[in-house]
């Protein structure tokens, strides 16, 4: 399909792209789509043929900031000044009363962003924008008694309703924010979908980082990948398998303890060879039943139940509400959905239910 006019090209094309390249965008999109038949070639070619001389040029100014400052103050990639350009053309759109008088298009300005990025990054200004793309500022606060990393996005545990989330400040509150459909695929690297996104969204417009859509349009920024922008997760898959000790057929629920940490008083060793600790748990219940709640069989395969009551017993819970007990672990109560799992559970087959999730690894002296 090839355009006739610079009129003709898509709508999110003629918001991103300057009236001056659009002739040239229009016509390697033509060459190209002529030559192999395929839209998505085309497109390629065309992003690559106005976006050359801007990338040349941002990864010129990173290579020289980094042979100056990067031993000391860590390296910037081309990517990241990219980012910084990307918003300062957003910002020139959707804030035209803050560009300065000789500033003549939304290039100079977003170019005069990333000159002063570089300043902020070399502690040459102080911070007033950007301050979650320098390098080696990550910013940590307490959220419900748990240290985090604010403004860093991170996958949620399948299950989840949403795919990531991110802990964020809100006055002098920390607020977590969950975004993200968990079967969207996201396809920044292809600049027709991600300037589709982009505009579909409005995501010029989307500033307020407390807010979902500020995130979902952030993770269509160009500049770097999905991986760079997530925070770095050193945690391990960890699963638990718990006896059922008693079923209710009219609701068809399983009771057992998912986990049990210590009999007895004495610590216990499960079968990935990990002791886990009180309050771990306890705070692993809580995220568990907050974001998941899922159930399946032996960790495999879709959905077969959820958790529908839970109940960490340790030993300052127990006494505080008048339990006595030989155990500290997870009591839960499995409601079973799946016709052929519950049958199972009915003949005595399926004796146990398992629960999966992830933990930090650590060592401990003997």
């Amino acid at each position: 399909m090839p355009f006739s006019t610079n009129a003709d090209l898509p709508k999110a094309v003629r918001q991103t792209v300057p009236e001056e390249k659009q002739g040239k965008f229009r016509q390697v999109f033509n060459s190209v789509m002529e030559d192999t038949g395929s839209e998505q070639r085309a497109f390629r070619a065309a992003w690559s043929s106005v976006e050359k001389v801007k990338t040349s040029t941002l990864a010129e100014k990173a290579k020289n900031w980094n042979a100056r400052h990067g031993a000391k103050k860590g390296n910037i990639s081309a990517k990241t000044l990219r980012a910084v350009y990307d918003r300062g053309i957003g910002a020139y759109k959707t804030n035209p009363g803050s560009v300065r008088p000789n500033v003549t298009s939304k290039e100079q300005w977003a170019m005069a962003r990333v000159n002063s990025f570089l300043k902020i990054a070399a502690g040459q200004k102080a911070a007033s924008h950007d301050k979650d793309l320098l390098p080696g500022r990550t910013e940590k606060a307490e959220f419900r008694g748990e240290k985090v990393s604010l403004d860093k996005p991170f996958r949620l545990p399948k299950g989840s309703a949403k795919k990531f989330g991110v802990y964020v400040k809100s006055g002098d509150k920390v607020k977590k924010v969950t975004f993200g459909s968990p079967t969207m695929e996201i396809r920044r690297d292809d600049p027709k979908a991600r300037a589709n996104f982009r505009a579909r969204h409005n995501c010029d417009s989307k500033t307020d980082k407390t807010t979902a859509g500020y995130w979902s349009c952030k993770m269509w920024e160009s500049g770097s990948s999905v991986s760079d922008m997530l925070a770095k997760d050193d945690s391990e898959q960890m699963n638990l398998e718990g006896q059922i000790l008693k079923t209710d057929d009219e609701q068809r629920l399983v009771y057992g303890w998912a986990s049990v940490i210590t009999e007895d008083g004495k610590p216990l060793v499960d079968r990935q060879g990990d002791v886990i600790e009180a309050d771990t748990m306890v705070k692993a219940v809580n995220k568990f039943m907050e974001h998941i709640r899922v159930g399946k069989m032996m960790h495999k395969g879709d959905q077969v139940g959820q958790v529908v009551h839970s109940m960490p017993l340790t030993n300052e819970i127990g006494e505080s509400l008048g339990i006595s007990s030989s155990r500290e672990g997870w009591i839960v109560a499995l409601k079973v959905f799946d016709d052929e799992v519950w049958s199972l559970v009915k003949s005595g087959q399926l004796t146990a239910f398992s629960i999966g999730g992830k933990a930090k690894r650590k060592e401990v002296d003997d």
